[in-house]
C-alpha cells in the first residue's frame, strides 16, 4: 500500500482516510490496460465530494470507518490491514450482502468515477482528449450577456423563457418568430464545442446537474445544467412516443388535442428543423450488426436510432458535449434562430421567484453567482426548468399547488445496464453511444438500445469491483454493451423541496419495474447468444459473469429485488401535471397554470408520462404547439 499522508483541509480522520485509500486500492486493483488506483485516486474522489458538497466528505469518512470495521467481523481485521487476496475476497462477498452492497456500491462508483478519467488511465485504455481551438464567432453570440454583466435594472419583453432545453429553447425560439420580444434566462453557461474535451469529471461539474431518489433504491438522476440543457449532452435520439401513449394521455385528460393525428404536425415541424434521420452504420459501429444478426435469430424488429444530428462522424462521446456541433441541440438549433430574430439570452441567472402581481405573473427575479439580482418583466412569464427545478421554485415561492399536485406524479423510465461479449471487436468508444436497437417488447414496457461508453465511463458502467471489474473492463473493446429502459408501473413519485441545494426526491420502485428489468436482461441475452457471445454481463449488483444458455437458465430463475439492480434515470417527467380540472392538475391543456394567469409551464414536468422512450422529441413537439397557446393568449 502507498505511503499514508494527512489530507488536508478535509474532515477525515487518519484512520478514515487508510481505510478510504485501501477500499479504492481493492476495488480498482489494476490490470493488464488500466492503472491501479492509488492515492492520487483517492484525493481527486475527496475533492469531487466536496465540490459537489461539503456534507458528503465526512459522511463518506463515517462509510469507511464503518467498512473498515466490519471486516473485522468476517476477516478478524480492519480491512486496511488485509492483504489484497482476502481484500479481494471480502468485496465479492460484500456486493451480495443486503446491508453493505448498498455503501459498497456508492464507494465504488466515486472511485471508478474519478479514476479511469484520470489522463494516464484514460491514455492507457486507448483514449485521446480533443481539445478544439479557434472555433467561429457567429453574430448571435452578440445577444448573450452573463448575469453577473448585465446594467442593474428591470428588463422588460413580451415573454420570459426560463430555461433553454427541450421546452424553453423550442417555445421560445418559436415565439420569436412570430414576431415577440423573447428573453431566455439560463442558470447555466454557454458552453461551446472548445469547452466538451470529453473529461468526464469536468463535465458532469459544468454541464450537469443532479439528484438521488430516496426509496427502496436509490438512483441518480442526470440533467442538463447548460444552455441547451439535456439536449446539450444526450445521444441525440429522437423517438415519437408510442400512439398509444398519447390515445392514453388523451383519455385520463378528456380531450383528443393530443391524439397522434393532431400531435402528428407537431413532431413533424421539430424533425424538419433539427433533420432527424436514422444514424447511419459508419457511424454506429459493429454493434449494429450483432444486434440484427441475434434479432433476425429471434425473429425480432430492429432499427438504426433516429437521431438530431445530420454529419456526425461518430467521433466524441455524445454525453459530454459534441466536439463538432453536428447534434443539433436546442443551443446549436433553437435557441440561435431565437437569437437571430432579436431574441436575449441571459446566462448565469438562477431564477428564484415569479413576479406575481394582482394575481397575475409579471416576470421573475434571478440571481448571479455573484449576487447580482436581476428582474425580467413579461406579458408572460414561461417556466422550463425541467421536471425538478421547475416545481423546486414553485413550491419554495409557495404558488401554484391549489390542487396538491405540484411536484407528484413523478416518473422516471428506470434504466440500467447490460454487457455481452463478443467474438468480434465491437470498439464503441469509436463509435456513437445509442445509435441501434430493437424495439420488439415496446409495448411490454421494455426498451433496448445500444449504450457504447468512452473509455473513461468504461468502469463507472459496470457494478463490479476488484478482479472481476478489471476483467470486463480489459475486454472493453470486445463488449456489447446496451441501455435498458422500463416504462414505469406508476408515476408515484415526488419533488418535495430543496435541502441545503440537493432536490429532496423520493421514489420507490414498483415490483413490476423490477420484474420489467430482469425481463429486459433476459431478452438481452438471448438476442447476445443468438448473435454469438459467450459471456454476458447483467448489471446486477455483485452477480458473476453468466455464461452460455445454461447460465441463462439460471439467471432466469433468479429472485431479485430493487436493490439488486444499478438504478439511473435521464428522463424525468410529470411534476406539474397537465389536464382540465384545477382540482386534479397544475397546468391546462395550453400550459398555463391554472393558479397565477400569465404563468405557463414548457418543459418534461408536464408531460403525462412514463411515456417509454427517450422523451427529447415529445418535450418539443409540446413546447411547439404550446408556443401557438401562449402567442394567442398574449397577442
Amino acid at each position: 500500500m502507498a505511503a499514508v499522508a494527512p489530507l488536508r483541509d478535509e474532515p477525515l480522520s487518519p484512520s478514515e482516510y487508510r481505510a478510504g485509500l485501501a477500499l479504492a486500492e481493492a476495488i480498482i486493483p489494476g490490470s493488464r490496460r488500466v492503472p491501479a488506483a492509488d492515492e492520487a485516486t483517492f484525493e481527486r474522489a475527496m475533492a469531487v465530494l466536496r465540490d459537489f458538497h461539503p456534507m458528503f466528505v465526512p459522511g463518506f469518512g463515517a462509510t469507511f470507518r464503518a467498512m473498515d470495521a466490519a471486516a473485522i467481523a468476517y476477516a478478524g481485521k480492519p480491512f486496511s490491514t488485509l492483504g489484497a487476496a482476502k481484500q479481494e475476497e471480502l468485496l465479492l462477498r460484500w456486493q451480495r450482502d443486503p446491508v453493505l452492497k448498498a455503501p459498497l456500491a456508492v464507494v465504488s462508483l466515486l472511485y471508478k468515477f474519478v479514476h479511469f478519467d484520470r489522463r494516464e488511465v484514460y491514455a492507457s485504455m486507448g483514449g485521446s482528449l480533443n481539445v478544439v481551438r479557434d472555433i467561429e464567432q457567429p453574430r448571435w453570440l452578440s445577444q448573450v450577456h452573463r448575469a453577473d454583466t448585465v446594467d442593474d435594472g428591470d428588463m422588460e419583453c413580451d415573454v420570459v423563457v426560463v430555461g433553454t432545453g427541450a421546452g424553453g429553447g423550442v417555445v421560445g425560439r418559436e415565439l420569436a418568430e412570430r414576431g415577440h420580444a423573447v428573453v431566455f434566462v439560463e442558470e447555466g453557461e454557454l458552453h461551446r464545442r472548445d469547452a466538451f474535451d470529453g473529461r468526464s469529471v469536468e463535465a458532469h461539474r459544468r454541464f450537469y446537474r443532479g439528484a438521488f431518489t430516496l426509496g427502496n433504491s436509490p438512483m441518480p438522476i442526470f440533467m442538463g445544467r447548460l444552455v441547451g440543457g439535456s439536449t446539450a449532452i444526450n445521444g441525440g435520439t429522437c423517438f415519437r412516443p408510442p400512439s398509444w401513449t398519447l390515445d392514453r394521455w388523451c383519455d385520463e385528460i378528456g380531450c383528443d388535442d393530443f391524439s397522434p393525428g393532431a400531435m402528428d404536425p407537431y413532431f413533424a415541424r421539430v424533425e424538419r428543423f433539427l433533420e432527424v434521420e436514422p444514424s447511419p452504420r459508419s457511424v454506429i459501429g459493429p454493434i449494429a450488426d450483432f444486434v440484427a444478426r441475434g434479432c433476425d435469430a429471434m425473429g425480432w424488429k430492429h432499427f438504426a436510432v433516429p437521431r438530431n444530428a445530420p454529419g456526425c462522424d461518430g467521433k466524441g462521446f455524445c454525453d459530454f458535449g459534441c466536439r463538432t456541433d453536428a447534434r443539433r441541440g436546442t443551443n446549436l438549433s433553437y435557441v440561435p434562430a431565437a437569437l437571430g430574430r432579436g431574441a436575449m439570452l441571459l446566462t448565469g441567472a438562477r431564477v428564484d421567484r415569479v413576479l406575481v402581481e394582482n394575481g397575475r405573473a409579471t416576470g421573475i427575479e434571478a440571481v448571479s453567482p455573484l449576487g447580482r439580482r436581476v428582474q425580467v418583466r413579461a406579458k408572460a412569464v414561461i417556466l422550463a426548468g425541467g421536471a425538478l427545478p421547475t416545481p423546486l421554485m414553485l413550491l419554495a415561492q409557495g404558488i401554484g399547488n391549489s390542487s396538491g399536485q405540484l411536484g407528484r406524479n413523478l416518473s422516471l423510465h428506470p434504466s440500467t445496464g447490460y454487457a455481452a461479449a463478443a467474438e468480434e471487436p465491437i470498439r464503441g468508444a469509436a463509435h456513437i453511444p445509442q445509435g441501434y436497437g430493437t424495439d420488439q417488447f415496446l409495448r411490454d414496457g421494455i426498451l433496448i438500445l445500444a449504450a457504447q461508453p468512452d473509455y473513461n465511463v468504461s468502469g463507472v458502467i459496470f457494478p463490479f469491483s476488484g478482479q472481476r471489474l478489471m476483467e470486463a473492463v480489459d475486454r472493453i473493446d470486445h463488449l456489447a454493451c446496451f441501455g435498458l429502459l422500463v416504462r414505469d408501473e406508476r408515476a408515484s413519485g415526488r419533488v418535495w423541496r430543496d435541502v441545503s441545494g440537493l432536490p429532496a426526491v423520493t421514489y420507490n420502485l414498483h415490483p413490476e419495474d423490477v420484474r420489467r428489468m430482469h425481463e429486459a436482461m433476459i431478452h438481452s441475452s438471448e438476442m447476445a447468444l443468438a448473435a454469438g457471445a459467450k459471456r454476458l454481463y447483467p448489471f446486477v449488483v455483485g452477480h458473476a459473469p453468466v455464461d452460455g444458455k445454461r447460465g441463462l437458465d439460471a439467471f432466469r430463475k433468479e429472485k431479485l429485488g430493487p436493490a439488486d439492480f444499478v438504478w439511473t434515470s435521464y428522463h424525468p417527467l410529470g411534476t406539474c401535471r397537465m389536464g382540465r380540472d384545477p382540482r386534479t392538475s397544475v397546468v391546462d391543456t395550453d400550459h398555463a397554470m391554472h393558479d397565477v394567469p400569465g404563468l405557463f409551464v414548457v418543459d418534461g414536468s408536464t408531460v403525462r408520462g412514463p411515456i417509454g422512450v427517450n422523451p427529447q422529441l415529445t418535450i418539443m413537439a409540446m413546447a411547439t404547439r404550446a408556443a401557438e397557446r401562449v402567442a394567442a393568449r398574449i397577442s
